[in-house]
């Protein structure tokens, strides 16, 4: 099961409260820089990547290789990958798109769950994170335009794959738990969490 993002959308902080893994999570862009393994239960291993894209503090030979190395990871072992979840911050969705659209660039969000869909076979769960910081209306667009996107423009085929959650006040944590729980019980796993959350 692996964890995917954009540097700083929250994977590390969303893994430490669905799992409760007592595992290093930073305020800066990058804190996660190598591949982390956690072993679960029943073979089931836990996978938090670090961020794609643009990384705080390091060159940019390193940001490539890491980069390199995330993408190598997810090809390779595409077969052996029975869950993925996608984080994303979604309070900048619109604002980080335009912006690199103007500089010619895809969305790097929107590109790595087209990059899972079409690698892993399935749509990956999308955990759309820091519900808690933007309003109702910003948040509406924000996700509109994310799955309009990742859709291609028909929202209803992801509707049951896209969470909004708030790592860090636990809101909507238990409906992408329990999503998690379904899909790895269908694949014959039990599912990995001990903590319950509210």
């Amino acid at each position: 099961m692996v964890f995917t993002g954009r540097p700083n959308a929250g994977k590390s902080s969303l893994i430490k409260e669905l799992a409760g893994l007592n595992i290093i999570i930073g305020k800066h862009a990058g804190t996660t820089r190598k591949i982390s393994h956690y072993p679960l239960n029943d073979g089931l291993v836990l996978v938090d990547l670090p961020g794609l894209g643009k990384m705080v503090g390091v060159s940019r030979k390193f940001e490539e290789k890491v980069n390199k190395q995330i993408i190598e990871f997810l090809e390779s072992n595409a077969q052996d990958i029975v869950l993925a979840v996608a984080v994303l911050d979604i309070s900048t969705f619109l604002e980080v798109t335009w912006r690199l659209e103007k500089k010619g660039f895809m969305s790097v969000d929107v590109e790595m769950v087209k990059f899972l869909a079409s690698n892993l076979g399935e749509f990956p769960l999308v955990a759309a994170n820091k519900i808690d910081k933007t309003n109702k209306r910003e948040l509406e667009a924000n996700l509109n335009e994310f799955t309009n996107r990742i859709s291609n423009g028909d929202p209803t085929k992801v509707k049951d794959h896209v969470f909004p959650v708030s790592a860090k006040k636990g809101t909507g944590l238990g409906e992408l738990k329990s999503a998690i729980h379904e899909r790895l019980v269908a694949k014959g796993y039990k599912t990995p969490f001990k903590v319950k959350l509210q």
